[in-house]
C-alpha cells in the first residue's frame, strides 16, 4: 500500500517516485488530502450548516415584518450555501485526483510486478533445462542457447505448482506418456525433443539417447541414470562387460 508521505525522496519506491511532489520538507503523494485537511473541511461543514439553520430562522422572523433584513439574511444565506458547494466541489476533485494517481501507481506496480515474474520464470526454465539436457545430452558447441530458446517457446511456469509444464493450442497443459499428470521439463526433453533435434552431438560409440552423444562423469565412468531405459550402443555394453566403463 502507497504512503502518504516520506522523509527521504530515496525512501519512495521507484515505481511510483513520479507520484510524489515536495512540500514543507516532505514528500507527499500528489493529490493527497492529509487528515488535518479533511477535519477542516469537516469543521467548515458543520459550521457553515449551523450558520445556515439560524439564518433560516432569522428569514422566518424578518421575511413579513422587515424586508431589509430579509433581504440581506437571503444574501448572506446564499454566500454560505456558495461557499458550502465550493468546499464540497474542491474535496471531490481533490479526492478524485488523489484515487486516480493511486489507482495509476497501483496499476503501474503492478505490471512492473508481473515483468519481474516473467523474467524470474524465463530465467528458471532456462537453468532446468541446461541442467536436465546436460544430464541426457550434450548439444554441439553454442547450441544450448538455442535448445533453450525452444523450450521457453513451448514451457511455462505452473502459477499453483512452480513446476515446469507444457500448454497446448488452447491453453491447457499436455498430459504426460502415463495421463496421470501435466508433461514435464525432463519428459519433454528426453521423449521429444532431444531425439529429434539436429542440435546435439552425434553418438560416437560411447552410449547415445536416441542417437546422440551422453555425457560422461569422468573418462571411465558413465551414469546409470544416463543408461537407465536408453538406447545403449554395442560398443557401450562390451566395455561396460570388460569394465572399461563403469556404471555408478
Amino acid at each position: 500500500m502507497l504512503a502518504a508521505s516520506y522523509k527521504q525522496e530515496s525512501e519512495i519506491p521507484e515505481s511510483v517516485k513520479e507520484h510524489y511532489e515536495q512540500k514543507d520538507g516532505m514528500w507527499v503523494l500528489q493529490g493527497f488530502v492529509p487528515k488535518a485537511k479533511l477535519d477542516e473541511f469537516r469543521d467548515n461543514n458543520r459550521n457553515l450548516a449551523k450558520d445556515k439553520e439560524a439564518l433560516q430562522t432569522q428569514l422566518l422572523q424578518f421575511k413579513d415584518i422587515d424586508p431589509a433584513k430579509y433581504a440581506e439574511a437571503v444574501e448572506k444565506l446564499q454566500a454560505l450555501e456558495n461557499d458550502r458547494l465550493a468546499e464540497a466541489g474542491e474535496w471531490k476533485v481533490l479526492k478524485a485526483n488523489l484515487e486516480q494517481q493511486h489507482a495509476e501507481a497501483i496499476k503501474k506496480a503492478k505490471t512492473e510486478a508481473v515483468k519481474i515474474q516473467e523474467g524470474w520464470n524465463k530465467e528458471k526454465i532456462a537453468n532446468q533445462t541446461a541442467m536436465l539436457v546436460m544430464k541426457h545430452a550434450v548439444p554441439a558447441e553454442g547450441n544450448m542457447k538455442y535448445v533453450q530458446a525452444d523450450v521457453l517457446e513451448k514451457a511455462v511456469i505452473d502459477p499453483d505448482t512452480q513446476a515446469i509444464v507444457f500448454l497446448d493450442e488452447k491453453g491447457l497443459k499436455i498430459q504426460n506418456a502415463a495421463g496421470d499428470g501435466p508433461l514435464g521439463l525432463e519428459e519433454f526433453l528426453t521423449k521429444t525433443y532431444i531425439p529429434s533435434s539436429k542440435l546435439f552431438m552425434k553418438s560416437e560409440g560411447a552410449g547415445a539417447l536416441g542417437g546422440f552423444h551422453t555425457p560422461m562423469l569422468s573418462p571411465n565412468t558413465v551414469s546409470i541414470e544416463n543408461l537407465d531405459g536408453k538406447d545403449v550402443s554395442a560398443d557401450m555394453i562390451a566395455d561396460l562387460a570388460s569394465g572399461k566403463i563403469r556404471a555408478v
